[in-house]
């Protein structure tokens, strides 16, 4: 038999790869079979379609098909749950820059209205201070001493004595508990005379009561004034010293007068008060009582009755 040409086809997939052996039977195969009839299994043949080279191309079986379907919807959820994770990191930073955002304008809204708070307590300060400056400075009768300290005494006393005290002042109401007998007794002697200065630094209160007391001097009863308030001293900054009580005290020691009255409750001398603590300032005094003999200070531990005439006594040695 003569040998037969080999045919030569384009391959449409790949093919699987045969033995030698088993394209040889297939030849053998299409050979024998009569024409128009198909080679058959048992000759070593296969039907047309199940051929390596016969399968159908762009597709896989429906094995592979369900695969890629499950690889694809696979990948699928997996970008669409990494887009989900993306949404919600994105409304997270929205809502954490938010709520920044509205502690930010929280703490600005605080400053303002501490700042305004502020402003209005410094002006409301302001505003009362000018009242109380713009007040006119009406002197009583017997302030004739320094800065026009009120003079209780002898005008030819051999030793001057100035003193600072404030009516609130807890010192100060010692001060008069065990030393002011003392020295009322060096002003009845003729040894001393005094220039009070009566302060009101403490606030409104004081301010209260120092006005009185210059309407007492003005009366020409101050020392008796003066001992009334402090055989009474309320605590600090307590309201005490109110109006009507101020003019009940002055009844008690037989200042009944309208003058008297008036100028406690229309604070006639609320600009001579002001005046008194600028003149204090200005001279360096700091706090109260501040005493001073013949202008030397007299030391804390010397107020007593004893250290206070041995001051006194050296102020008077010295001529």
């Amino acid at each position: 038999m003569a040998p037969q040409s080999k045919k030569t086809t384009q391959p449409q997939a790949p093919r699987r790869p045969t033995s030698r052996r088993q394209s040889a039977r297939t030849r053998r195969g299409q050979e024998q079979a009569p024409p128009g009839q198909a080679p058959s299994a048992s000759s070593g043949g296969r039907p047309p379609g199940d051929r390596p080279g016969d399968r159908p191309t762009g597709g896989g079986s429906a094995g592979d098909g369900n695969s890629a379907g499950g690889r694809g919807s696979a990948g699928g959820g997996s970008a669409g749950g990494s887009a989900a994770a993306r949404r919600e990191r994105a409304a997270a930073a929205r809502a954490a820059e938010a709520a920044r955002e509205r502690r930010r304008r929280q703490i600005v809204i605080g400053s303002i209205v501490a700042a305004v708070l502020v402003l209005v307590g410094v002006i409301g300060f302001a505003v009362q201070n000018s009242r109380e400056e713009s007040k006119p400075v009406v002197l009583p009768a017997s302030a004739t001493g320094l800065d026009n300290a009120i003079v209780v005494g002898q005008p030819t006393a051999p030793v001057t004595v100035d003193l600072y005290e404030d009516f609130q002042c807890p010192a100060c109401g010692s001060l008069e508990k065990t030393t002011g007998s003392t020295i009322g007794d060096l002003v009845d002697s003729g040894d001393i005379k005094v220039n009070y200065h009566m302060m009101s630094f403490l606030g409104p209160e004081s301010e209260r009561a120092a006005n009185a007391a210059a309407a007492a001097a003005n009366e020409g009863r101050f020392q008796q004034f003066h001992a009334a308030l402090f055989a009474d001293q309320p605590a600090e900054h307590t309201g005490g010293y109110e109006t009507e009580t101020l003019i009940e005290k002055g009844a008690s020691v037989g200042l009944t007068s309208p003058a008297f009255v008036n100028a406690v409750r229309d604070g006639t001398y609320d600009g001579y008060v002001a005046k008194v603590d600028e003149d204090a300032s200005r001279r360096g005094v700091t706090s109260t009582p501040s005493v001073f003999v013949n202008t030397q200070q007299i030391a804390p531990d010397q107020l007593t009755p004893d250290g206070f005439r041995a001051a006194v006594a050296a102020a008077k040695s010295k001529g």
